[in-house]
């Protein structure tokens, strides 16, 4: 009898036991599948979610844009831009010119995590001295500061522009986002803030190099991106000033960079540096001015074929009629293709 139940209580004891460790090696099972399953996304969700799949392909590119659209792939040698085309109606056509980008530039930023090596300290003081025409113009009295907590965040952004880019007989509005890339990969915001900001405020939120971040990590140009003209081997100036003991100093545009391709917009047209006294084409000969999408058709390096194209100007300099002088004024020229920000 006692034999008996202690063999009953033996076998319970074994019983709970197993289970227990049934339980436990399930549990830790389910844990390491659950890290590789998070960790493996990261990297097959970007192949398989791109149209380019982190390659470049430049087979179908149109003759006139090769050029061009390979600068793409060279710029930026730390984070990587792909180029490729898509042909979305299966007619074994291209029907889009494709640029894929993290959205990360390669030139140092106050709005890279401290841990970034290319991560800078600024004095967003500084903003009222590199904008100081601007802030007499648009009468800032704020004091500029970062834009919050935001920071610069690694993104999954595809622009897909028009096989065969022509002006749009309705002018489309753009929007407050991505409305094209930089060279470097980097977005190019248009004219306007979200209400109930204003967008001549955010000038004294820019960085060192004319940039800033949007809440969702989203880093981006509205006017002249300085360090890319920099890096591309435009011409740039160092301006300081000293105030109340304390020393400020940047670097702007000379003028001399309206010959300078810095990118594209989503209707396939290129964006060049800003315009400053006596721009000429290819040739050499005078150019027509400025229209009121900030471009302009003539002969570039890249295009040496007449075509029409944007130019980014620096905040100081206004075109008629504009305090401020951005990518675009609120209209493509073209008709846009589409951008997705994942």
């Amino acid at each position: 009898m006692f034999e008996s139940t202690m063999q009953k209580n033996v076998t319970k004891f074994v019983k709970i036991t197993l289970f227990t460790f049934v339980i436990i090696t399930l549990f830790l099972i389910s844990c390491k599948k659950d890290d590789s399953t998070s960790s493996t996304p990261s990297t097959s969700s970007t192949t398989t979610s791109t149209t380019c799949g982190n390659t470049n392909n430049l087979t179908n590119i149109p003759t006139a844009y090769v050029t061009a659209l390979t600068k793409y792939t060279t710029v930026n040698n730390t984070y990587t831009v792909n180029v490729c085309t898509e042909d979305s109606d299966g007619d074994g056509s291209a029907d889009y010119m494709v640029v894929e980008s993290t959205n990360r530039p390669k030139h140092k930023s106050y709005y890279w995590q401290a841990t970034n090596t290319l991560y800078e300290d600024f004095d967003f003081a500084t903003n009222l001295y590199k904008y100081a025409a601007t802030k007499t113009a648009a009468g800032y009295t704020g004091t500029p500061a970062s834009a919050g907590p935001n920071k610069i965040l690694e993104q999954s952004i595809t622009m897909k522009m028009p096989i065969s880019p022509s002006e749009a007989t309705t002018k489309s509005t753009t929007a407050m986002s991505t409305i094209g890339l930089a060279l470097n990969g980097v977005s190019f915001f248009n004219e306007s803030a979200s209400p109930p900001d204003v967008i001549t405020d955010e000038l004294f939120t820019f960085d060192q190099c004319s940039g800033h971040p949007e809440k969702n990590g989203v880093y981006h140009y509205h006017v002249d991106p300085i360090c890319l003209i920099r890096d591309l081997g435009g011409s740039v100036t160092d301006n300081s000033t000293t105030a109340s003991g304390t020393t400020y100093s940047w670097i702007e545009d000379n003028n001399t960079n309206g010959g300078l391709l810095l990118g594209f917009l989503l209707d396939g047209f290129p964006v060049y540096g800003p315009v400053g006294d006596n721009h000429t084409d290819y040739s050499g000969a005078s150019t027509s001015s400025i229209d009121s999408y900030n471009g302009h058709s003539h002969s570039t390096t890249e295009f040496q074929s007449v075509t029409y194209h944007y130019h980014v100007k620096t905040a100081n300099l206004g075109g008629t009629n504009n305090k401020v002088f951005w990518i675009t004024n609120a209209k493509y020229y073209g008709t846009p293709g589409s951008v997705t920000v994942r």
